[in-house]
C-alpha cells in the first residue's frame, strides 16, 4: 500500500547511528564466538531456528555422538527394558585393542537392556554398546543397517554408520547439522529424553553405578555445567572432542540445542568450554521482543457511505521476534495491503486484507484485517459521492423523458 500507513522509523542520522552501532556489535561478537571446535551448529528449540553456526555441514566424524541414533535405535526395538542379557567376551572382540571406553562388563554378567542403554549412553562404554546391539541384532552390522534406515528415514542425508560405538572407521561420518536434526527427532521419545538428562544410573543388580561422562568432566576440571540439561560427549583421534547438548535460558524461557565436533585434544576440555561461551553468549544478548500485542491499535482505514470516519484496526495476536539487544523498537514498521476505504458491502467478521510486519525492512509476520463492526449505509452520505449522484440522475432523467414522451403522445 502507500507509506500512510507505514509507521515513520526514527530520522535518518539516528538510523546510521543504529547501522554503526549493530556493526561494531557485530564485529564484537564474531570475536567474542570465537571457539576452538571446528564446526558448530545451535537451535532455537522454541522455534526450531539455527542461531550459530560454523561448518555445520561439512562433513566430519562425530566419535560416540553416533551413540544417539545406537541408543535410539535400540529403544526402538526394546520390548521389556528389564529384560536380561548374559554378557560374553565374544562381544567386546578389539574394543580394548582400539582403546575404547568401556564400563568394566565382564563375561558371564547378566545385565538388563536398561542397564545397557544407560552403560551405552551416559558413560559411553562401547562394551554396553557392543552387547546391546549384538543381543538386539544378533550382529552388530545387522544393528548398523537398523541405524542407517533410520538415517535415511530422517533425511540424515551427509550421515553413514559403519559401526555403533562411534569409533573410527572408514566411511563412518556425519555432520553437525545432521546430528542436532537427529538429536531433536530423539528428544521426541521420552525414555531417550530421560537417558540424555541423566548423570547417574545404578545397574539393577547394584554391580554398578555409572556417571556421565559431562558429569566427570566438570568434576575433573572444576567446572560449573549446571546450565546443561542433558548432554553426550564424544572423542577419538579423528573427530577431535565432540558435544551434543541442551541447555535453558530460564530467565528469557529459551531452550537451546548445540553441537561441537573437533575441538582440539590436548588434556582440556574445550568441547565443554565453547559449549559454555556459546549459552552464556547467547543467555546475555538474547531474548524475544514484543513487537506486537493483541488488541494493539495498527491503522485508521476511512470508510464511505456512512456517518462513520473511520474505524480502528487491531492486532489480532501478539508478535514476539527472537533478537539481539541491540532490537529498536522504531524499526517497526507495518504495511497494509487491502482497500483505502471500507463500504458497507463489507460484513463483519470479514477478512479485508493484511498488515505486513517489518523489522529493520525484514518482513517478520503477517497480519489479517478482519472487520470487527458492521459499516451502516448512509443514502444522504452516499449521493455525497459525485460518481454515485451522476449515475442517479442520468438514469431518472431519462426516465422523466421517456414519460413526457408517453404522456405528449397520449394527449
Amino acid at each position: 500500500m502507500t507509506n500512510h500507513y507505514k509507521q515513520k522509523g526514527s530520522d535518518l542520522l539516528e538510523k546510521c547511528l543504529i547501522v554503526l552501532v549493530i556493526f561494531f556489535i557485530g564485529i564484537f561478537n564474531a570475536y567474542a564466538l570465537e571457539i576452538a571446535s571446528e564446526h558448530a551448529v545451535m537451535y532455537n528449540l522454541n522455534d526450531g531456528t539455527i542461531v550459530f553456526e560454523k561448518n555445520k555441514d561439512e562433513v566430519t566424524k562425530v566419535a560416540s555422538l553416533n551413540k544417539i541414533m545406537t541408543t535410539l535405535v535400540a529403544i526402538e526395538q526394546i520390548d521389556n527394558l528389564n529384560e536380561t542379557v548374559v554378557v560374553n567376551d565374544n562381544m567386546f572382540y578389539g574394543l580394548y585393542e582400539e582403546g575404547a571406553a568401556v564400563i568394566g562388563l565382564v563375561n558371564g554378567q547378566v545385565v538388563t537392556y536398561e542397564d545397557l542403554l544407560y552403560g551405552t549412553f551416559i558413560s559411553s562404554g562401547a562394551d554396553a554398546t557392543r552387547a546391546l546391539t549384538i543381543s538386539l541384532a544378533g550382529s552388530e552390522d545387522d544393528f548398523v543397517k537398523l541405524m542407517n534406515q533410520k538415517a535415511n528415514i530422517l533425511g540424515l542425508t551427509n550421515t553413514h554408520f559403519v559401526n555403533a560405538t562411534g569409533l573410527d572407521a572408514e566411511g563412518q561420518i556425519s555432520t553437525v547439522d545432521d546430528v542436532a536434526k537427529l538429536l531433536m527427532y530423539a528428544l521426541k521419545n521420552d525414555l531417550f529424553k530421560t537417558i540424555f538428562e541423566s548423570q547417574t544410573y545404578d545397574f539393577k543388580d547394584s554391580s554398578l553405578k555409572l556417571y556421565s561422562t559431562l558429569y566427570n568432566t566438570s568434576i575433573k576440571y572444576g567446572i560449573d555445567t549446571d546450565i546443561i540439561e542433558g548432554a553426550k560427549t564424544g572423542y577419538t583421534d579423528e573427530a577431535g572432542l565432540c558435544l551434543a547438548s541442551v541447555a535453558h535460558d530460564t530467565k528469557n524461557d529459551i531452550k537451546y540445542l548445540l553441537v561441537t565436533a573437533k575441538a582440539p585434544v590436548n588434556g582440556y576440555p574445550y568441547h565443554v568450554e565453547d559449549a559454555l561461551k556459546i549459552y552464556d553468549y547467547y543467555f546475555s544478548n538474547y531474548k524475544y521482543y514484543n513487537v506486537v500485542k493483541k488488541d494493539e491499535e495498527l491503522i485508521n482505514l476511512d470508510t464511505k457511505y456512512n456517518k462513520v470516519k473511520n474505524i480502528t484496526i487491531k492486532a489480532d495476536k501478539d508478535i514476539t521476534l527472537y533478537y539481539d539487544n541491540t532490537f529498536n523498537k522504531d524499526l517497526v514498521t507495518f504495511d497494509y495491503n487491502g482497500p483505502e476505504k471500507i463500504s458497507p458491502n463489507f460484513k463483519k467478521g470479514e477478512k479485508i486484507g493484511t498488515i505486513d510486519v517489518y523489522y529493520d525492512d525484514k518482513k517478520i509476520d503477517v497480519i489479517d484485517v478482519v472487520l470487527n463492526e458492521s459499516i451502516p449505509f448512509s443514502l444522504s452520505e452516499f449521493f455525497k459521492e459525485p460518481e454515485n449522484l451522476f449515475p442517479f440522475v442520468l438514469f431518472w432523467g431519462a426516465v422523466l423523458l421517456v414519460i413526457g414522451r408517453m404522456l405528449k403522445q397520449s394527449m
